[in-house]
């Protein structure tokens, strides 16, 4: 069964990238401007708008030239959102008053006008640029509107075996699942936020087998770890903080429920708080600090990020 649907996927992927115009499910295609827009209709600041559209391997859209505005305008009113302000990805954060987009794109070469009274960089705090019904306004960059991120087609986005454009997803037969190291350490929630924005989930060991195969993962990834961030541990997809003691995957399952439960000698030992899942090179758990930085692994099944 499991062969069947990964040879079903493969076609559906084949057809896709013949097609040319396929990136994820949750994005739509602009022919005018040859590229995918979506919308986050959760308002953000612009910092975590930025980091939403950058982790999911798109940058904060903005009208740089004539046809990125109509599209953006065409696009926000078919989702009704012409009505309303959201952000951009133009920004003075650099240097105050110079405005450029996310892409380096000056301000004073859009085709955009100010809405009336605008700028007035209110408390000299407004870096930040929002667009509303054809016209833009500074807003100070810590308020949170919706906003659209955007992502040019290029010649190398390939979509591979995994129904992702990134190429460090790897497939594993034992599970059916892709596998992606992460080498820069984050805490757990935002390792969480990252595996979920690329259309993954932070991984989830449901048996011996699957904590071997990332034990290997880590091992074979250990000496890129980036310095400044733990090489002891591995976030993973556990936490007990609905109950304490109580340790459940983040699909609601108790680990044991879910196949695995093997703990490191003296764990979990909550040690001054510590609610989050983690995973030790010889593949044993153990329960970590939420707060502090580790590398982590993202599972991501096949049809994740295709469109059923």
């Amino acid at each position: 069964m499991i062969l069947q649907n990964y040879l079903f996927t493969l076609l559906i992927l084949f057809a896709c990238s013949v097609a040319g115009k396929h990136f994820r499910f949750d994005y739509d295609y602009n022919e005018y401007v040859d590229g995918w827009f979506k919308l986050h209709l959760i308002p953000a600041t612009w910092h975590d708008a930025w980091l939403r559209c950058d982790l999911e391997g798109s940058i904060l859209a903005s009208p740089i030239n004539y046809q990125m505005k109509i599209a953006m305008e065409a696009y926000s009113k078919a989702k009704k959102m012409d009505d309303c302000a959201y952000y951009t990805g133009i920004n003075a954060l650099f240097s105050h008053g110079d405005h450029f987009s996310v892409e380096g794109e000056s301000l004073a070469r859009m085709p955009v006008k100010w809405a009336p009274g605008e700028p007035d960089n209110f408390n000299n705090r407004e870096d930040c640029i929002v667009l509303t019904n054809g016209t833009i306004a500074d807003v100070n960059c810590s308020e949170i509107f919706p906003y659209i991120c955007f992502k040019k087609n290029t010649k190398d986005i390939i979509m591979t075996t995994c129904g992702t454009v990134d190429k460090e997803y790897k497939l594993e037969s034992l599970t059916g699942n892709c596998y992606k190291f992460h080498q820069i350490g984050k805490p757990w929630k935002r390792a969480f936020m990252t595996c979920a924005a690329e259309g993954s989930y932070l991984a989830v060991i449901n048996s011996p087998q699957e904590a071997l195969l990332l034990k290997n993962i880590y091992d074979a990834n250990h000496s890129k770890i980036r310095p400044g961030t733990s090489k002891d541990v591995i976030n993973i997809g556990m936490h007990d903080w609905n109950e304490h003691g109580v340790w459940r995957t983040i699909h609601g399952l108790t680990i044991e429920e879910a196949g695995y439960a093997d703990w490191a000698q003296g764990q979990p030992d909550n040690s001054s708080g510590q609610f989050c899942g983690a995973m030790f090179r010889n593949s044993k758990l153990d329960d970590f600090w939420c707060h502090a930085s580790a590398p982590f692994i993202c599972e991501k099944s096949l049809d994740s990020l295709l469109e059923l």
